[in-house]
């Protein structure tokens, strides 16, 4: 099969592996059929590094991800059933319950997890993967399989407004620094709830028009941040923040009211520090909320999607073969081609 390796920064090559056809038995075998480039798979190819953390090379990315079982072994699933991949794997944790893992933690928390494109775990940017049983999800027959991937960024995005435990009683104004998918999916999600006053800050105009257009945003600040900016307002009750940088946390800080609530989503691209004052948010009494990964099961998300038409297919403009994997990679590093997500297949 073709697997795709990051062998150096910026730089992908195809190599070939054997598949591994003796499966345990919660071990099924998936055919991937895309697998979309998230914003942490692109600080690693632009260095080599998530901050600090710096893996050896070769490295193995991927992971919002859908597939096809094609061999079930001995599990529920049907052969040809298309699914949806939960990158996380907490199977070795013994004891799992309903909410918690044997930890005691939430599932995203789990001391004895994995996850896909997390090194040392192989990544999804492969033909084939074998995978536990426990995170594979049906897919839904109202969704596309073409667009399954976008499933788990989904699940991040609704994590990060479940953390918020947003107030549906008071009316709310929002602010989200940065318009990845991710925050597009947040501001569509918020509208969903009934929160319409949603603001986006963004450098790339046709990014922040796309959002307008097709997820709900219904201000549009078009900045490029640096340090000592003030913003024209202070009234946001919750700042999602997807950059978090010195420049966005100076930002968002100034940004935001008294007693709101400061929601940290992104991942801080070549430094593992940055600077905040405390005095500013001492003084306003801001609660800061860190948000890993997803803690939302695929079958809710999935309900969400289709329940409030959540239009996830918007996120996906273009798609690549495996074998095109580096173009892809450059044109979403370089943010050309108007791309928001690529797929790879």
């Amino acid at each position: 099969m073709k697997v795709a390796l990051l062998t150096k920064k910026k730089n992908f090559e195809i190599v070939d592996e054997k598949i591994n056809n003796k499966l345990k038995e919660d071990e099924v075998l998936v055919k991937i059929t895309g697998t979309g480039i998230c914003g942490s798979d692109l600080h690693f190819f632009r260095n080599g590094a998530l901050g600090t953390m710096q893996p050896q090379f070769p490295l193995s990315l991927g992971h919002e991800t859908g597939g096809i079982i094609i061999d079930r072994n001995k599990s529920k699933f049907k052969n040809y059933a298309n699914v949806v991949i939960d990158p996380l794997d907490i199977s070795s944790c013994k004891k799992i319950e309903k909410e918690l893992c044997g930890c005691g933690l939430k599932y995203n928390l789990c001391n004895h997890q994995t996850y896909l494109g997390s090194h040392p775990t192989k990544g999804s940017f492969r033909e084939f993967m074998v995978l536990k049983k426990s995170q594979l999800t049906l897919l839904d027959k109202n969704i596309d399989p073409k667009i399954s991937s976008m499933i788990e960024p989904a699940g991040i995005a609704q994590y990060c407004i479940d953390r918020s435990m947003i107030n549906n009683r008071e009316e709310n104004n929002i602010l989200i620094l940065g318009c990845g998918a991710i925050s597009m999916l947040i501001s569509s999600l918020l509208y969903s709830m009934g929160v319409k006053n949603i603001t986006i800050l963004d450098q790339k105009k046709d990014r922040l028009v796309y959002a307008k257009k097709h997820f709900k945003a219904k201000n549009l600040i078009n900045l490029f941040l640096k340090k000592n900016i003030n913003p024209k307002t202070n009234n946001f009750n919750y700042v999602f923040d997807l950059i978090t940088n010195d420049m966005s946390f100076d930002y968002g800080i100034k940004a935001i009211r008294k007693s709101g609530k400061y929601i940290v989503v992104g991942i801080p691209e070549r430094d593992d520090f940055i600077k905040i004052n405390p005095h500013k948010l001492r003084i306003k009494e801001i609660d800061i909320l860190n948000v890993r990964r997803s803690n939302v099961k695929f079958n809710r998300m999935q309900n969400i999607i289709l329940k409030n038409s959540i239009p996830i297919h918007k996120l996906v403009t273009h798609y690549f073969k495996i074998e095109e994997i580096q173009k892809g990679f450059n044109l979403a590093s370089d943010y050309k081609d108007k791309i928001i997500r690529g797929v790879v297949y």
